[in-house]
């Protein structure tokens, strides 16, 4: 199937050009920067508990991938969550789901360009000075911007590439700490708690979040049916266990303290830890400035498709659904979401940017599973499938009993604990109202 508008009375379509190994590359590169991101202030909250912190947050990442899985295979539509909301449960929760996403993916933008020059500091110290941090980071925006632009192909291969480097750097950081623990018993503070710390659980619940960019790129995916499913286990598979294995080491080292206080880098922090300034951990922390670096391409990614589908419906203004009549991507918006992302970015403010993350993602995701629920009740063809139970005479989706209420947990945490990065997107959602109600008045 493809996706189809129409401009200047002419049907131009997105291409389906992705395959399984390129939805990974958006994918990993998405999950992983999240918590490279924010470990530090996740460690900040949790202390000794982080491995079992960082354990407790996977799941919400295989909750809202599994339901994306089942969804993307079933329709393949660019959009991801907000398609899906929008198809199964109407136009008002639709909006709600894919505007809210839209903010999370504008900070995701933000936080990758702000992590990437913080990990490059490991390297050049001049670069944490501002305002040579905030110029370096609007530049990688809008070169990222330009590569969209020129078509999400060749951006999906320079994710292949980097993600490599990166997981080299991982593999390299995750044998040497094994190593020096082993075999520097005098360098190690060996302690892991099992006490649940109610704020750290508030920020690893919505840590792993990035799973959308598979979703939200599944219109342009060859053979969607297997492809996005395969892509996004994957994903989830290896994101989990390398989280597990980075906070573990962090514990077992005797780190976290130390990583806790370095928040726009702290696995850079971690190699530095365990095997000194050198060549070593300048390479790792070189690997993980690229994670970042793909971490803005795929926010862009997710905002412009996002953006285009609801602009095609009539839920944001139709100049943003114009395609590129050579590159054939939507550049308008593009534009816009490297334009606002750039403005979060002059706060170079780590712990708000987390802080402020992940909240509406908590609140889409919740609203895909009722999607899932909607869908699974009406019995309609689906390649890949989730378990269900029966409760009564109703069908319920697996996901829903464990999903709802994590979600819901999530946000009640934030509110008692961090209610002040509950204001930004509030502040989004009611001009996301005002510019829909608008938009309505105008036709």
């Amino acid at each position: 199937m493809d996706i189809i508008i129409i401009m200047e009375n002419r049907h131009i379509k997105l291409r389906r050009t992705l395959k399984t190994m390129e939805l990974f590359a958006l994918g990993y590169s998405d999950v992983s920067s999240t918590y490279y991101f924010s470990m530090g202030v996740i460690a900040l909250y949790s202390g000794s508990s982080l491995p079992v912190v960082m354990l407790l947050g996977s799941i919400p990442l295989w909750v809202a991938g599994l339901t994306y899985a089942e969804l993307g295979s079933a329709i393949p539509e660019a959009g991801g969550a907000y398609y899906y909301v929008r198809h199964e449960l109407g136009r008002v929760p639709g909006f709600i789901a894919g505007w809210l996403l839209d903010f999370d993916q504008i900070l995701m933008v933000s936080y990758g360009a702000v992590g990437f020059t913080g990990y490059l500091s490991v390297l050049i110290e001049g670069l944490r000075i501002w305002p040579v941090n905030v110029v370096l980071s609007l530049i990688m925006i809008w070169a990222l911007a330009i590569i969209n632009i020129i078509g999400i192909k060749p951006s999906a291969r320079f994710n292949l590439v980097l993600v490599a480097i990166d997981l080299v750097g991982i593999i390299t950081l995750m044998a040497f700490g094994v190593y020096a623990i082993i075999h520097q018993p005098h360098h190690v503070g060996f302690s892991i708690s099992f006490t649940i710390p109610a704020i750290g659980l508030a920020y690893a619940l919505r840590g792993y979040t990035g799973i959308d960019v598979i979703a939200q790129s599944a219109g342009e995916a060859l053979l969607p049916g297997h492809s996005v499913p395969r892509s996004i286990i994957a994903v989830c598979t290896l994101s989990t266990v390398v989280a597990l294995a980075l906070s573990t080491i962090t514990s077992y080292s005797g780190l976290t303290q130390y990583i806790a206080r370095n928040l726009s880098d702290p696995l850079g922090a971690l190699a530095v830890g365990l095997l000194g300034h050198g060549l070593l951990s300048m390479y790792i922390s070189s690997s993980i400035a690229l994670v970042m670096l793909l971490s803005i391409n795929a926010g862009i990614v997710d905002y412009s498709r996002s953006i285009y589908s609801m602009s095609n419906d009539s839920l944001m203004p139709k100049q943003l659904a114009v395609i590129h009549p050579r590159f054939r991507t939507p550049y308008l918006s593009i534009i816009a979401a490297s334009f606002i992302a750039s403005l979060f970015v002059l706060s170079n403010d780590v712990e708000l940017i987390v802080g402020s993350y992940g909240i509406a993602s908590m609140i889409t995701y919740s609203l895909a599973i009722l999607a899932l629920i909607k869908f699974k009740s009406s019995n309609k063809p689906s390649g890949f499938q989730t378990p269900t139970t029966r409760i009564g005479n109703l069908k319920i989706p697996a996901l829903a009993l464990i999903g709802l209420p994590i979600f819901t947990a999530a946000i009640i945490l934030e509110l008692i604990y961090k209610p002040q990065y509950a204001l930004p997107v509030t502040i989004w959602l009611i001009t996301g109202f005002i510019l829909l109600s608008l938009i309505r008045n105008t036709k």
